[in-house]
């Protein structure tokens, strides 16, 4: 489910506030499955972004469309990218934060 504009504002702002807290500005957007479950994290540095800032996770969480959202916008530009694979469905996408 994509975030709405407020919520994807929101998203924006807590990814700029973490780049400025952390001092980095590589975001990596990864997926894995963890426990028989689908999982999607997204990481500056070492840091999980949705344990310390204020990302929706889950059902009404970002997703893959939001950070292209935010890669058309200008704020992210996409700098590397795995394939997906088709039966661990792991894959990362690093961005840079502009």
């Amino acid at each position: 489910m994509a975030l709405n504009s407020i919520e994807l504002e929101n998203f924006r702002t807590e990814i700029k506030k973490a780049s400025e807290d952390l001092k980095l500005n590589e975001l990596i957007f990864q997926t894995e499955w963890i426990f028989d479950f689908p999982t999607q994290s997204l990481n500056i540095g070492e840091a999980m972004l949705q344990d310390s800032y204020n990302i929706a996770v889950g059902w009404d969480g970002y997703g893959i469309e939001d950070l292209n959202i935010l890669e058309q916008q200008g704020f992210l530009k996409k700098i590397f990218e795995t394939e997906k694979d088709p039966i661990t469905l792991e894959q990362i996408i690093k961005y840079v934060i502009i």
